[in-house]
Formats: C-alpha cells, sequence, structure tokens
C-alpha cells in the first residue's frame, strides 16, 4: 500500500545537483511527489511510496561524488496522491 511519507535530508545536498538526481530517480522508478530546498541547507522530499527502507537506499545510491547525505528523517503524512514528480523552488 502506497503512503506519502516526508523525507528532510541534511549533509552537503544543495548546489550539488542533488535535486535533479532525486528526480531523474524517481521518475525512473515512477515514484510521485516532489523534492525541495530548505532555507537551513536540507533538502525535503514528498513522496508516495510503498517501502521506506528501499526508498532510503535509493536515495543513498545515487552516483554522484558531490552528494555527502549526513541524515535521512521521514515522517508519514496523510495520504496524497501526487500525480508526477517536481522539483519546487
Amino acid at each position: 500500500m502506497k503512503q506519502t511519507i516526508k523525507f528532510i535530508i541534511n549533509g552537503n545536498v544543495q548546489g550539488v545537483s542533488f535535486r535533479w538526481s532525486i528526480k531523474t530517480w524517481a521518475d525512473k522508478i515512477n515514484i510521485k511527489g516532489y523534492v525541495q530546498n530548505l532555507s537551513d541547507g536540507s533538502v525535503k522530499i514528498v513522496a508516495n511510496i510503498k517501502n521506506v527502507n528501499n526508498f532510503i537506499n535509493g536515495i543513498k545510491s545515487l552516483n554522484n561524488p558531490f552528494i555527502k547525505i549526513r541524515n535521512i528523517d521521514y515522517t508519514l503524512l496523510n495520504y496524497k496522491e501526487y500525480k508526477t514528480f517536481s522539483i519546487k523552488i
């Protein structure tokens, strides 16, 4: 069953094409939701997913040597269906 999860990713995740990497990966595996830079230097992802651990492992395996993830927190949200995956400004 799909659920809507909010992820907050801390580390070196802004200015290193992290949002574009997430979007490309999400489109490839048919994930819907969005990714957004936050003012504190972290990145937020809200997505409809089935398996949290698989999603986190996918984020950690992005092939970009400039991305340095320090921590990933997540929270279950009320379900909201997204039609696409987008990058929010």
